[in-house]
């Protein structure tokens, strides 16, 4: 006589139906995955296809009127900003025709083709059958979770560093590389300030920026009836990490000749309603700021520390430590996911699943699996400023 209620080993053969709790797990590992998105916030999304390759491009066409990204001026001047008023006149009068003009003043369209290739990340626990039998904890969830926390910040990690491979890179001080940030520090630190983030640093990054035809974020933040609240200009987003952030707070600009205020705004303070961005914590002239707990340190990669030193300045003992501050505007940087592809993939094996290499059904795990390709789309607008910071 057949049995009416079945197990069914769990599947869709089940009277009740299939299990439903493995799901849970795996859902607690994907939202683990996507806890932190302070780098990713600001990348775009490219598709492509399966069976194309690991090799992603994507082209562009230059205008031609603009000065080349490799011209020496546009490093200082960008795009068509500062423009000599003697060449605009040159470059007019060698666009004239004639009468009865051939084929002359001829142009060339350029084109430029970036790529980037895709590579594998995962990693994995594993445990044996006890854990299961005994543990106290709903372990099969903590996993999950773990593994997708892991694979978060595996992923922030990359979009950072990928996105720190700019080449638009700015310095504090009189620094023109990274080896240099600190170069002419005094020893009694009474020069410490000039080496940090500054209201003028920020604002020639601004500059910078608008010169490069970068987009601004946001909007202006206007009107409130609450005291002590501040209008917040249209702005730039940097991401910045906790040391430059100490550094910020106490930044003033000079307001007349004996005058001065602080110039940095937390976030707190903002007047009207407006939406702030993962991480974000204040603003100051026309860049809000975003704190990374994991932006990364180029430690003991500035300038030799001078005999004796007794200033602040981080460092790791023979040389100063750099931070960067890093602007990802608009359009300028994207990651790239295979289309029909899990962001992450996560992958379990019971204990109870004999095999060769599980004879005695004790060992199982859990893994997660990753595909990641980043590509700087339009680097001039991506921009990278190098500081010293206090210790």
């Amino acid at each position: 006589m057949a049995i009416g209620n079945i197990y069914g080993n769990g599947t869709t053969t089940a009277t009740a139906g299939a299990n439903t709790i493995v799901h849970y797990y795996d859902k607690a590992g994907v939202k683990a995955a996507n806890e932190i998105n302070v780098y990713a916030q600001w990348a775009d999304r490219k598709e492509m296809p399966l069976n194309m390759g690991k090799t992603f491009k994507i082209s562009k066409f230059l205008h031609i009127y603009d000065r080349l990204t490799t011209d020496g001026a546009f490093a200082a001047k960008g795009y068509l900003t500062s423009r000599d008023i003697a060449n605009v006149t040159s470059g007019l009068s060698a666009a004239v025709l004639a009468e009865g003009a051939g084929a002359v003043n001829k142009q060339t369209i350029k084109k430029v083709t970036i790529s980037t290739a895709f590579a594998r990340y995962g990693e994995m626990v594993d445990y044996t059958d006890d854990v299961t039998m005994f543990s106290e904890d709903v372990l099969q969830v903590r996993y999950r979770e773990e593994l997708g926390r892991l694979g978060n910040r595996r992923s922030e990690d990359l979009i950072q560093l990928d996105m720190l491979a700019t080449t638009n890179v700015m310095y504090a001080g009189t620094a023109s590389s990274l080896l240099t940030v600190g170069t002419g520090v005094a020893a009694n630190g009474s020069t410490d300030s000039a080496f940090r983030v500054s209201y003028d640093l920020i604002r020639k990054a601004s500059r910078k920026l608008v010169r490069n035809r970068a987009e601004k974020n946001t909007e202006i933040v206007t009107g409130s009836t609450k005291i002590d609240t501040k209008t917040i200009n249209k702005a730039f987003y940097a991401i910045i990490g906790p040391e430059v952030k100490y550094d910020l707070e106490s930044l003033v600009r000079n307001t007349g000749q004996y005058s001065e205020e602080i110039a940095y705004v937390p976030a707190y303070k903002y007047a009207g309603a407006t939406n702030l961005a993962e991480g974000e914590v204040g603003a100051m002239q026309d860049v809000r700021f975003i704190e990374s707990e994991s932006a990364v340190v180029y430690t003991g990669q500035g300038a030799a520390i001078p005999g004796s030193y007794v200033g602040t300045l981080s460092n790791n003992g023979t040389n100063f430590d750099v931070f960067p501050i890093l602007f990802p505007t608009k359009g300028s940087f994207a990651t790239v996911g295979l289309k029909g592809y899990n962001k992450i993939m996560f992958n379990a094996e019971s204990p109870e699943t004999i095999s060769l290499t599980n004879p005695y059904g004790t060992n199982g795990f859990f893994s997660y699996s990753m595909w990641y390709a980043g590509i700087i789309l339009q680097e001039e607008k991506l921009l990278k400023v190098l500081v010293a910071a206090s210790a």
